[in-house]
């Protein structure tokens, strides 16, 4: 199992090939029903104006997979040239970089940090994440607030609205003697950019503003909330004439500003900033004479605060640095308790399965079943306890290696094992998404990790070690380890 970042971003691929690769929420969802990946894989998909990245803990054979998916969704080929990949810690740095907006057009883009957490939350629900990729979402998650609290990052008006804004201010003021306050704005669309326009107009001295949106009763809604103007739908062209910036930011699959629905510009009055994916300005629009910028000619830089920012980019880093070892540490840290989780589980279950099994001609058919349904369950519970307490312990505490081989040694079966009594392999206990609803967590296991060279003879110190896993101060509790991971849980 590795890790996995790629996909096309601004960095390298122009709007047409991301508008191309660009997912709704929609068709994210029926990427991760429909995707046939290995059962032990994770996976998140991450679609915005910008980028479409898809981040994986699994193997190469599943990025193929995605790929083509991608490609079948887009209707045309990976584009090689334009793409990027990143494996092992290069692809765990990106994905922290874009959580802190350490890779956005605009640097220390605010909006990422919701975006990402969108994306795990639909990969969530459509159950494509496992503890590993958990764990990685929280460390993102993390990076991002620290990176907002110990720096200057995101300083002033850091997301891609207000540099739409700016841009259109700067193209308005080259044409034209310019007052801001006499500056007319028109927002196409209503969703989370559309409104962060509406802030980025206000903020920049905009008083007239008005707002158009297909679904009417949520336009308006809106627009009152907002305290701007509505305008029908349906008349959204000609208004458009009407207003010196028209910021166009919907999640429509086609143009909504069509060129032959629009006279020709006089004097170019109206500059369109165009900052959807896919496109919604037909190209046309700019032949009739508009002004009309698209995403990739914004300028990422035209704040007066940008200059602020590129000096907190050491220090954020420094940060992605530091979580990044840390999460580096639990992944060696959670690998090396695999083993030792699936040998315990196998242990309790044989002797499970082997009592159920003793008693079963004294049941019926329907009792047998509720008996393996409780057995179960109270396995899955009892194991509760030592799996979390196992996977809180710091390597540091005590020698930790020892430590694993030795529980190892204590669970394995061997011996002990009833060589008389049959065992059903179907009885297995999987300590893996039947364990979720007892530890909060998958418990993801590689049955081919290595299971050989352990420790057969324990002496009475070496089983002093072992126990203090489960009574050391050191290690948290139950409720200490589910309530740090609720701390950095999405909002």
């Amino acid at each position: 199992m590795t890790f996995y970042a790629f996909g096309v971003n601004h960095l390298q691929a122009p709007v047409e090939v991301r508008e191309a690769f660009a997912l709704s929420e929609e068709s994210k969802r029926e990427l991760h029903r429909t995707i046939r990946l290995k059962p032990e894989s994770e996976l998140i998909l991450l679609s915005t104006c910008n980028r479409t990245e898809a981040y994986l803990y699994g193997s190469l054979d599943d990025v193929e997979i995605i790929k083509r998916t991608l490609c079948s969704s887009a209707g045309q080929s990976w584009p090689r040239a334009q793409a990027f990949m990143l494996q092992d810690e290069d692809a765990v740095r990106h994905i922290l970089e874009v959580s802190a907006g350490l890779k956005s057009l605009v640097l220390g883009d605010a909006q990422i940090f919701s975006q990402l957490k969108e994306a795990y939350r639909i990969a969530v629900e459509e159950e494509r994440v496992g503890t590993t990729m958990h764990r990685l979402m929280h460390t993102a998650f993390r990076v991002a607030k620290r990176v907002v609290n110990e720096t200057d990052l995101s300083t002033g008006a850091a997301s891609v609205p207000f540099v739409a804004v700016e841009a259109a201010i700067r193209s308005l003021a080259s044409r034209h003697d310019l007052q801001v306050d006499a500056v007319r704005g028109l927002i196409v669309g209503c969703g989370s950019m559309a409104r962060l326009a509406i802030e980025a107009l206000r903020t920049s001295g905009v008083s007239s503003i008005a707002l158009t949106n297909r679904s009417e009763e949520r336009g308006r809604d809106v627009a009152a909330r907002a305290g701007t103007a509505f305008i029908d739908w349906g008349n959204r062209h000609d208004s458009s004439t009407l207003h010196d910036i028209v910021i166009v930011a919907t999640s429509a699959e086609a143009p909504v500003i069509l060129a032959t629905e629009l006279k020709p510009s006089e004097g170019g009055a109206t500059t369109f900033v165009d900052i959807s994916v896919p496109r919604n300005v037909e190209p046309g629009v700019r032949e009739l004479g508009y002004t009309v910028i698209g995403l990739d000619e914004l300028d990422s830089r035209p704040s007066e605060t940008e200059s602020i920012r590129r000096t907190e980019v050491p220090e954020a880093r420094r940060i992605v640095h530091e979580m990044l070892g840390e999460f580096v540490s639990w992944v060696f840290h959670h690998q090396a308790l695999q083993p030792v989780i699936q040998t315990i589980a196998d242990t309790f279950e044989t002797i499970r399965a082997n009592e159920v099994d003793r008693h079963h001609q004294r049941l019926s058919d329907i009792d047998r079943m509720e008996l393996d349904r409780i057995t179960r369950s109270i396995i899955q519970k009892i194991l509760a306890v030592p799996v979390v307490r196992l996977k809180s312990v710091e390597p540091e505490s005590i020698d930790f290696v020892q430590g694993v081989r030795l529980l190892h040694a204590l669970f394995r079966r061997g011996e002990c094992e009833d060589q008389n009594e049959a065992h059903d392999a179907s009885h297995e206990l999987n300590p893996g998404p039947a364990f979720e609803s007892a530890i909060r967590e998958v418990c993801p296991i590689d049955p081919q990790l290595p299971r050989k060279g352990v420790i057969e003879r324990i002496s009475e110190l070496e089983l002093d070690d072992v126990l203090r896993l489960f009574t050391s101060h050191e290690i948290g509790g139950l409720g200490s380890s589910a309530a740090s991971e609720d701390d950095h849980g999405m909002s």
